[in-house]
């Protein structure tokens, strides 16, 4: 089988020297993942797209059965894993790697990035002011914020003498990172304030932002060469669930999106790059109904939706199918009891995984579920949902 090739690889953007370590930090997991488990199962959904530089990665990702297929699918894999089972073993392999003189690449920031000899590629504050909520207006031009303002938490009862506003949104304001929506609330009505004010307690201080109108929600990519150059990698339609969870996205053929869109996301690349960041970002699009659209994120890393775009052009071509579901599936048995039917949703379905997660090898008690992230081909959005009907009577959900 003919290899897949990345449109772009992390070693390309740095060379060599450097390390990738993706494990959010357990102190920032609360608004970045539902559980520690998926936080290591996130470990695995870059190893096809790193190139030849070691990663720290969850044992769960790293299994001789997953890893096999996926090579025999012809992704591939030359990147050294450095496997971690718990929390205590994690610590471990990075005060280990530190000692290599290593230059970090941190997909979140990391609290002990100051003991390392060999320093991080980008500054762990810079990563942390490019991603914190409350500096979108620092990043990205007025014209194309939505309408917010930063309150402090206890000044949240405000909103309950203004029932004209609602619905909005509120966010979290925090140096930790935050994805999939998890440090996201939407409020319809002033009773909802308590209960967000319980939600954001570990927050001093909360975004009120606008509710937008969307015809489609997009997250642009892009990566910044550790010499300046900015490459632009393509946008995907997010999918997001009623309770504002993200789920993942649509890969179709590139040119829908807004050609200001681009050049705004380049531009902000560009001012990144000048203050010191390298490596890739996905910024969210809200495109409404007549072709107008506000950023309201800047997400400065691998996004769920960088490694699928990284392949799609790829897969779309050696599948001869136009359209993909990115997305998480679960499965109701074991890991190997799953890696046979995962065999028959990739030849009958077209289900094309490039990270698979096996709790069992972990050294933590996990819910024993196995998790992989993939893409679902098709000729349609239409045909794509019956596949995804057929791989659910497989057990995968």
């Amino acid at each position: 089988m003919s290899a897949i090739k990345p449109r772009l690889r992390l070693i390309d953007l740095c060379g060599p020297g450097h390390l990738f370590n993706s494990r959010v930090p357990d102190n920032a997991a609360r608004w970045v993942f539902e559980s520690a488990a998926v936080a290591d199962a996130s470990t695995g959904n870059q190893l096809t797209i790193l190139g030849n530089m070691p990663v720290l990665c969850s044992a769960g990702v790293a299994t001789e059965n997953g890893l096999g297929l996926l090579r025999e699918l012809g992704f591939e894999l030359d990147a050294e894993l450095v496997t971690f089972t718990d929390a205590a073993d994690r610590r471990d392999k990075l005060r280990q790697l530190a000692q290599r003189g290593l230059i970090f690449i941190d997909q979140h920031a990391q609290p002990e990035a100051s003991l390392r000899p060999g320093g991080s590629w980008v500054d762990p504050a810079l990563l942390s002011a490019l991603n914190n909520k409350r500096n979108l207006s620092r990043w990205v031009p007025a014209a194309l914020v939505p309408r917010r303002e930063i309150c402090a938490l206890d000044a949240l009862d405000r909103l309950k003498a203004a029932p004209g506003r609602f619905p909005l949104l509120l966010k979290a304001v925090t140096d930790s990172s935050c994805g999939s929506g998890k440090g996201v609330l939407l409020l319809r009505a002033a009773s909802e304030v308590d209960a967000a004010r319980a939600f954001f307690a570990a927050c001093d201080s909360v975004i009120i932002e606008e509710y937008l109108d969307m015809a489609r929600n997009l997250c642009v990519n892009f990566a910044v060469f550790a010499d300046g150059r900015i490459e632009y990698l393509g946008a995907a339609q997010q999918i997001i669930s009623d309770a504002l969870r993200y789920l993942g996205n649509w890969l179709e053929p590139a040119g829908a999106e807004p050609a200001a869109l681009i050049e705004a996301g380049i531009d902000i690349m560009r001012n990144a790059y000048r203050h010191g960041y390298r490596g890739f970002a996905g910024f969210d699009a809200a495109v409404g109904p007549d072709g107008g659209f506000h950023i309201y994120d800047l997400n400065f890393r691998f996004n769920g939706s960088t490694a699928p775009l990284l392949l799609y052009d790829s897969l779309a071509a050696r599948l001869g199918l136009p359209v993909a579901k990115y997305g998480a599936w679960k499965y109701t048995g074991g890991f190997e009891d799953m890696m046979p039917r995962l065999r028959i949703a990739i030849e009958r379905y077209q289900l094309i995984p490039f990270g698979m997660f096996d709790p069992s090898r972990c050294g933590v008690a996990y819910e024993p579920v196995p998790r992989i992230s993939a893409m679902l081909f098709g000729s349609s959005r239409e045909e794509v949902a019956e596949k995804e009907r057929g791989v659910a009577a497989l057990g995968f959900f």
